[in-house]
């Protein structure tokens, strides 16, 4: 028998309600599930960096954006006829509306990209605090 620790966990019913059929559906338990996962991770850190990562969509895709407005932002910015139109017409109503946008947009992703940094900058230091020992 292996050594096994008993562990609670908080999660959302509704994944608790998918763990348990997905568990009978492919006659695993939901715990071995976790071990699986858990163990899978593991192996990943012991050969990769924490530069790896976050540079390598591969291993870790970047997250996606939480405000759905930045996405929309950027759509709208990314929008090369009303870009053009707005250069031609800066005077117009939809020119005054978008440079209202562009700003808007450059304050909140300078926001999210120093949020996202510092959160980076926190894990890396994290990271090598708690691996570096098991290397040692």
């Amino acid at each position: 028998m292996k050594n096994k620790t008993r562990l609670n966990l908080y999660i959302s019913k509704e994944l608790v309600d998918f763990a348990k059929e997905w568990s009978y559906v492919t006659d695993v338990p939901i715990s071995r599930m976790l071990e699986d996962y858990l163990r899978e991770q593991k192996e990943l850190v012991s050969r990769i960096t924490p530069f790896q990562w976050f540079s390598d969509p591969d291993i870790h895709p970047p997250p996606s954006p939480e405000d759905k407005s930045i996405l929309e932002m950027q759509e709208y910015l990314n929008n090369r006829e009303e870009e053009e139109f707005c250069l031609l017409n800066p005077d117009h109503p939809r020119a005054k509306i978008r440079r209202k946008v562009q700003r808007e947009y450059e304050t909140l992703y300078s926001q999210d990209l120093a949020k996202q940094k510092k959160k980076e900058k926190e894990v890396i230091q994290r990271w090598i605090e708690v691996f570096s020992k098991k290397l040692e």
